[in-house]
């Protein structure tokens, strides 16, 4: 099996984030979040990607990537200012 996920189809992972953001922004609790960054990137990797299995591979990562760049840098932070705090 190989997945194909080319430069023009990571360009969805911004696209996700966007996504994301506004749901969050409409109300959405944030712990929801991942949930519906999954279903939309299986419902993306399909669509863009392939309607194969392989697509739905894809839009797991594409997901997993989209949650990784949000949760990443925001985890960071929160370590900087714990470790401002303790000093």
């Amino acid at each position: 099996m190989k997945i194909d996920i080319g430069i023009y189809d990571t360009t969805l992972i911004p696209a996700m984030i966007f996504i994301l953001w506004i749901i969050g922004q409409a109300g959405m609790q944030k712990r929801f979040l991942p949930i519906v960054a999954l279903v939309l990137g299986i419902v993306l990797g399909l669509i863009f990607i392939g309607a194969t299995p392989e697509g739905a591979i894809a839009g797991v990562l594409l997901a997993a990537a989209a949650v990784g760049f949000h949760s990443g840098p925001k985890n960071v932070l929160q370590a900087l200012k714990q470790t401002d705090n303790t000093q």
